[in-house]
C-alpha cells in the first residue's frame, strides 16, 4: 500500500531548459569571441565537475556563484541581471499539477526531492504555487548533498516512518530512482516510477 509519494522537481513538476542560460551569459561576456556558449554550459553544468555541484550542495552562496562566473567570463552583468537570466527557465506542467492536487485531495503525503539551488528555489516558491501543496521539501542546497548521494534519500525516511514498499518515487533520471531503491529500509520492495529522461 502506498503511503507516500515523492516527486522530483525539475523536468517532473517543472520542465526546464537551462542551455539558454549559457547562451545569454556568453552574450554578456567582454571576451565572447574567445570561447563559445557550450564552454560556459560545460563549466557550469558538467555532471561531475561543473560549478553547479558546489552551488546545489550549498558549498557556495548565490553571490559567490555569480562572482565566480563573472570573473571567469568577464560578464558585463549585475547580480540582479544575472538572476533575470538564471531563474526564468521553467514552465508549468499542468497535467502534473492536476495529478498533485488530486493526490493531495486523497490524503497522500507529498514530498519534493530535488537537486536545486537557492536562487532557483526562491524563484520557484514565489512563481509556482503548486510547490506549496507539498508536505516536505528535501532540497540539496539545504542539506549539503545531492542525488545520487545516499544522504539525500535517507532524509525521506527520517521525515516519515514508511517502509520501502510504501513509497512511490517519480524522477526523470532512472539512476536516481535506482539509488533510492538501494537506500530504502526495504530495498527489494521499493515501488518505482520514472519519467522519460530529457537529458
Amino acid at each position: 500500500m502506498i503511503k507516500l509519494i515523492v516527486f522530483d522537481l525539475g523536468n517532473v513538476i517543472l520542465p526546464f531548459e537551462h542551455r539558454q542560460i549559457a547562451k545569454k551569459l556568453h552574450e554578456k561576456s567582454a571576451y565572447r569571441s574567445d570561447f563559445n556558449a557550450e564552454e560556459v554550459f560545460s563549466f557550469m553544468f558538467e555532471t561531475h565537475k561543473g560549478l553547479i555541484n558546489e552551488f546545489e550542495t550549498g558549498q557556495i552562496s548565490s553571490e559567490e556563484f555569480f562572482g565566480l562566473l563573472k570573473d571567469r567570463y568577464k560578464l558585463n552583468l549585475t547580480f540582479e541581471g544575472f538572476k533575470d537570466i538564471w531563474n526564468p527557465i521553467f514552465t508549468e506542467n499542468l497535467k502534473v499539477n492536476e495529478a498533485i492536487l488530486y493526490l493531495k485531495s486523497k490524503g497522500y503525503p507529498l514530498f519534493i526531492l530535488s537537486n536545486t539551488n537557492e536562487l532557483h528555489f526562491s524563484y520557484i516558491i514565489e512563481k509556482y504555487p503548486i510547490v506549496h501543496e507539498m508536505d516536505e521539501w528535501i532540497l540539496s542546497f539545504e542539506i549539503g548533498v545531492k542525488k545520487p548521494d545516499v544522504g539525500i534519500y535517507k532524509m525521506i525516511f527520517e521525515k516519515m516512518d514508511v517502509a520501502g514498499n510504501e513509497v512511490f518515487y517519480i524522477d526523470d533520471i532512472e539512476q536516481y530512482v535506482d539509488c533510492l531503491l538501494y537506500t530504502s529500509p526495504s530495498p527489494r520492495d521499493r515501488t518505482r516510477s520514472r519519467m522519460p529522461s530529457s537529458a
